[in-house]
């Protein structure tokens, strides 16, 4: 992960001789290059044209302009600010915000409905390629995703696994049995219709960038390579 810029230097690590001076500055430019491109943390494709991310910031856009979005969905309250209006108008993104609420008490609950309201957005291919995204990335839309693979007709299994790779180590029971409990039935015409079980599967780590991530706290046999290749056309 790179480090923030304002972490890069000091004033006075800029203290020297004038070559130093020199390269710091070009490494701060290739920091700035590489901070520009990158995406949103927790950024995943979870099929081709559907992505997953955190609440994607300034620094996220040229990033996220190079899969040619038509439509972000936000699933929390998070203010859009000029600069994110000025990025969908730019880009002619239409925004959808449908809230979901967090499954930290067993007696709350999002209804069914409402997401049901989300996943036909999903489902809907001429809405591709989308963003759906929440604060962090790992638990409403975690759940959203979840709900998106029992349309699929995956198992809970590997639901659960898929979940936990995004979530861990803060991963919530409750948002487990949220997806245990959905009740998809409603869905499943239009999961036919629009062929969901069938769609390819995405890249589950940042196609934008060549890597293997090895995090500490991520479980041993959960890790996902990215893509070394990605293309705008790839997410049509």
């Amino acid at each position: 992960m790179a480090t923030p810029l304002s972490e890069k230097s000091s004033n006075s690590s800029l203290r020297g001789k004038a070559g130093e001076r020199t390269r710091l500055r070009e490494t701060s430019l290739e920091s700035e290059v590489v901070h520009t491109e990158k995406l949103p943390p927790n950024f995943g494709e979870v099929v081709k044209g559907v992505y997953r991310s955190s609440f994607p910031q300034l620094w996220h856009f040229q990033a996220l302009k190079k899969l040619g979005l038509r439509m972000i969905v936000t699933l929390v309250e998070g203010e859009y600010t000029q600069d994110h209006q000025v990025f969908l108008k730019e880009n002619g993104i239409e925004h959808r915000r449908i809230l979901i609420l967090a499954n930290k008490d067993p007696t709350v609950r999002t209804p069914d409905h409402v997401v049901n309201r989300v996943l036909e957005i999903i489902l809907n291919k001429a809405n591709h390629p989308l963003l759906l995204h929440c604060n962090k990335g790992k638990h409403r839309t975690g759940c959203i995703v979840g709900c998106f693979r029992k349309v699929q007709g995956w198992d809970m299994p590997a639901i659960r696994k898929e979940y936990i790779n995004f979530s861990w180590p803060k991963s919530r029971p409750l948002d487990e049995r949220f997806i245990e409990l959905f009740d998809d039935t409603r869905l499943r015409p239009l999961a036919v219709s629009s062929g969901a079980s069938s769609w390819p599967a995405g890249v589950m780590l940042n196609p934008l960038r060549e890597e293997i991530v090895e995090d500490e706290n991520t479980p041993r046999g959960s890790r996902h390579s990215s893509a070394s290749v990605f293309h705008k056309s790839d997410a049509m």
